[in-house]
């Protein structure tokens, strides 16, 4: 199985939360869109500023970040990404939400037509389904 993860799956992990996507480890391959780094960076730095992390934390967490991001391949956002963001997918999706299903669409399309979308968030997992992915994740809490 091949499976595009959003960075709300990998943060789950990095900050050792509940409900985190074990089956993903049974994964043949793992993908995301470059946007994943800077997601997941800031989601660390964001719970370091509520007082959820201490210092000391934040590096090993960051660290983290990183070795889990080694593992994933990322795809850069090209023209042809952009332009799939710019769609309608029937539901409210942000602007980086966006970028995650059209960086998911145009990778099933030229490399995985089986590919699963992974994610906690209920929007992007509506308008995965929408389009005809299988969705883990956005079931749970």
């Amino acid at each position: 199985m091949i499976a595009y993860c959003d960075s709300s799956v990998l943060v789950r992990f990095i900050l050792e939360q509940a409900n985190s996507l074990v089956e993903l480890a049974t994964c043949d391959q793992l993908v995301t869109s470059v946007v994943t780094q800077v997601e997941c960076l800031r989601a660390i730095e964001n719970a370091r500023l509520r007082g959820e992390l201490s210092d000391d934390e934040l590096a090993g967490r960051r660290g983290a970040a990183y070795a889990r991001l080694s593992g994933i391949e990322r795809i850069e956002v090209s023209p042809s990404i952009l332009a799939q963001s710019e769609r309608s997918f029937g539901v409210v999706l942000k602007t980086l939400d966006a970028i995650h299903v059209a960086t998911a669409i145009v990778w099933r399309e030229r490399r995985a037509p089986s590919l699963v979308f992974a994610t906690h968030d209920r929007q992007q997992a509506r308008a995965a389904i929408a389009l005809g992915f299988e969705v883990l994740g956005a079931t749970r809490g």
